[in-house]
């Protein structure tokens, strides 16, 4: 049996003092605010941590705990490769490698895991909190509909900023199982618009999904493109703004193809996840 546990050294005093100074107390912990969905399985949970910084400031953490998972997830580790990696540890690898990278995505503070050979009994990762909303919520909320001519900077804006968000991510050799506008955060200013001066306006969440694809490099990125295509609203969106993606992401990123070429596989392949949500739906 082997054990783990990191943590980011600036945090360390932090989270000792808090109760979550190893394993052990970390999986005995429960002052936080838990966070599970009716669909999340009994094997992990989520909570909200408020700590209180050396200087008396409040900062929010995202706690994931893993305890026994069931064989299909063991399983579905092995075959990814991760024979010796626990399900946090991964995506504790995944954040820091994103972050050495230069890509904006949910930060690491403190992992931990028990193996017992390629066995997981349980891990954890706690990660910092991704200013913002994710698109999924904040498009259909706040983005003028298509014939709002005063909406036209703001959406292009956005459109620009996510290709070139996501060429980035593809240059560095990630790709995004799951990637999804509920994946993607979108940095707010204090009247809820996504702010004007800020570089890095977009981040990324739910790196337990990320890999660096070794083969088919290809087909990873247009199912990429085909979920953000996918899950990004008609009404808000139109053929041409998503046209106006791939340029801009062609022009970032041009190792998989011209704008026209990933536009009719995108189209191909979002349709196919459209088909599957609509049997899906009618059952």
């Amino acid at each position: 049996m082997s054990e783990r546990f990191w943590v980011d050294p600036q945090y360390a005093a932090t989270l000792t003092k808090q109760g979550l100074g190893d394993l052990g107390a970390v999986f005995a912990w429960q002052a936080g605010d838990r966070l599970d969905k009716p669909t999340l399985e009994d094997w992990r949970q989520r909570w909200r941590v408020r700590i209180a910084d050396p200087d008396g400031t409040s900062e929010v953490l995202y706690l994931k705990r893993f305890d026994h998972p069931r064989l299909r997830r063991q399983m579905q580790r092995w075959l990814e490769g991760q024979w010796q990696r626990s399900t946090a540890g991964v995506e504790c690898d995944n954040a820091r490698q994103l972050a050495a990278a230069g890509i904006n995505a949910a930060t690491a503070v403190a992992y931990g895991e028990r193996m017992v050979g390629p066995w997981e009994r349980r891990s954890f990762l706690l990660l910092g909190e991704v200013p913002g909303e994710a698109l999924e919520r904040w498009v259909p909320a706040h983005m003028p509909p298509l014939d709002d001519a005063e909406g036209q900077p703001l959406r292009r804006r956005l459109v620009n900023q996510l290709a070139g968000f996501v060429a980035a991510f593809h240059r560095a050799g990630f790709a995004h199982r799951d990637l999804y506008l509920s994946h993607v955060f979108v940095r707010l200013d204090g009247h809820g618009r996504p702010c004007e001066t800020d570089t890095n306006l977009l981040a990324l969440i739910d790196l337990q999904r990320v890999f660096r694809p070794r083969w088919r490099r290809r087909r990873w990125v247009v199912k990429d493109l085909a979920a953000l295509d996918f899950s990004t609203p008609a009404d808000r969106f139109s053929r041409w703004d998503r046209l106006r993606f791939l340029c801009r992401y062609v022009r970032a990123c041009d190792r998989f193809g011209s704008a026209r070429e990933l536009a009719r596989r995108v189209a191909a392949k979002a349709e196919g996840m459209r088909r599957r949500a609509r049997r899906h739906n009618a059952r």
